[in-house]
């Protein structure tokens, strides 16, 4: 997404050149000509900067970077907004010195503006000592994820870290609230939960849609008296405003936990799905509510907390088009129409209709990150809850629904094994490399086809491990989304 015109109003921008076409040898006046700029930090990360440009008879325009030492490098082309455009450039280093230039383009011809300078800033205190420690090689672009740091006031953000592990991006947000699943969505904008929700408390959150430069766009929660849930939001269409958001709320009801060994009336939290409108109406309400009962609750997560029978934690979209949904206190992957709520089919659990084939553990248990791939496959973080003894793995199934089996064509465990009992996520890329997040062990793998490491890396605060890494998501752009 073109980083134009985006809302930085109130907020000055200093001169510090002209370009060649303003003062030295102004512009004929049927010709392109740029007459200011200037370059300022981005008030919403100090790795970034903001050219602001006035220009004459300019289409788009756009700043190409760099720095002593470093590949120069390009903002995409930004449509004009009448004269001026803000363009915002991304992925910088701290305390460095780059050069910025303005290319623009106006009935085919390209001109080019003097040169501005700006050194960039120290990252802020909360981020300076959060890194990737890493060895092996990552291929070019980002690793994204999201941080809660607890300082004075608990900071949540959304960073990314290049291939040397170190943040080159970040968006913070100091609410006072932790930090759900991070993710750059399908039209090049950011999401990020904001909430204190495991996906059973009765307290509110809500996820945040921004711009690569910072600007919030659009806030999306369940209208009261349900409560979102901050585990995964599906933006779709590549526009602003989207077409829709799709996630997951729930609803408190009283039950009996007792044959969990839990309270006889406890306040029990049952999942929704939704499908919200650019405006925030109801298109899709599904409630477990209505097709679970508590007994489906099977896996051996303790009760008490948490308080919730069936804790969704991922949603995708199948080849055709209907939602594919993990419980991960059930045990099971359920599709379900996206126009009448009915479930299709449902894998693993209680209600298994799957026979699972060629799987050395004999299936999967307490998932996460359940994912359509092009094949038709799915590929899944299984965190192992009542493999015996427990163990944590990617897995890749091939379901042929006629049959009813799920065959197991792919999986990657550690030696020695990794047991997470929480969290976790994986992402396939285009070569058939796949990034693994081992939650719990703050570890980042991503592996190629025959399950050989290609690079690993240890979420570290300080010298510490972090105590947990959330989903993680290879970005190749910052800019636009483009798939790994």
């Amino acid at each position: 997404m073109a980083q134009c015109g985006k809302r930085y109003a109130g907020r000055l921008l200093l001169l510090v050149g002209f370009g060649t076409s303003c003062l030295n040898q102004p512009a004929a006046p049927t010709g392109p000509g740029i007459a200011r700029l200037g370059v300022a930090q981005n008030p919403y990360d100090a790795l970034s900067t903001v050219v602001s440009l006035t220009a004459t008879h300019v289409d788009s325009a756009r700043v190409v970077y760099g720095a002593d030492g470093e590949p120069q490098l390009a903002t995409p082309y930004c449509q004009m907004r009448g004269d001026s455009a803000r363009i915002t450039t991304l992925g910088l280093r701290p305390n460095t010195h780059y050069y910025h230039v303005v290319e623009a383009v106006g009935s085919g011809i390209r001109v080019v503006s003097d040169t501005l300078y700006f050194t960039t800033g120290d990252l802020p205190p909360f981020l300076s000592n959060v890194h990737l420690d890493m060895t092996g090689r990552a291929g070019d672009g980002y690793i994204l994820t999201a941080v809660t740091l607890f300082q004075t006031d608990t900071v949540a953000a959304a960073v990314a870290f290049d291939t040397a592990g170190q943040i080159r991006w970040y968006r913070a947000f100091t609410a006072g609230v932790g930090a759900g699943e991070a993710r750059q969505q399908s039209n090049g904008d950011f999401t990020l939960f904001l909430g204190s929700s495991q996906g059973w408390q009765p307290t509110y959150g809500r996820y945040l849609e921004f711009t690569p430069s910072g600007d919030v766009v659009q806030s999306y929660a369940a209208s009261p008296p349900f409560y979102t849930d901050g585990h995964d939001i599906l933006l779709s269409g590549t526009n602003n405003p989207v077409d829709a958001a799709q996630l997951f709320g729930y609803e408190l009801r009283h039950a009996d936990l007792s044959f969990k060994g839990g309270p006889p009336d406890a306040l029990v939290a049952g999942h929704l799905i939704l499908r919200l409108s650019a405006t925030g109406q109801v298109q899709f309400f599904w409630n477990a509510w209505d097709h679970f009962v508590l007994a489906d609750w099977i896996e051996p997560t303790g009760v008490n907390p948490p308080l919730d029978f069936d804790h969704p934690n991922s949603l995708d979209v199948d080849l055709d088009g209907n939602y594919i949904a993990s419980f991960r206190h059930m045990g099971e992957i359920t599709k379900i129409d996206r126009h009448t709520g009915a479930i299709i089919w449902r894998l693993g659990g209680r209600n298994n209709q799957f026979a699972i084939v060629n799987d050395p553990l004999g299936g999967f248990s307490g998932q996460h990150s359940v994912r359509v791939l092009d094949n038709g496959n799915l590929l899944l973080y299984d965190n192992g809850l009542r493999h015996i003894p427990p163990e944590s793995r990617a897995v890749e199934y091939r379901l042929d629904t006629n049959l009813k089996t799920a065959s197991l064509v792919w999986q990657y465990r550690r030696a020695p094994p990794i047991f997470t009992p929480f969290q976790g996520s994986v992402q396939r890329y285009q070569n058939g490399n796949t990034l693994i997040a081992f939650s719990t062990a703050a570890l980042i793998v991503e592996v190629d086809p025959n399950g050989t490491p290609v690079w690993e890396g240890i979420l570290r605060l300080g010298a510490q491990p972090a105590p947990l890494v959330l989903n993680t998501f290879k970005v190749p752009s910052l800019y636009r989304y483009e798939r790994p």
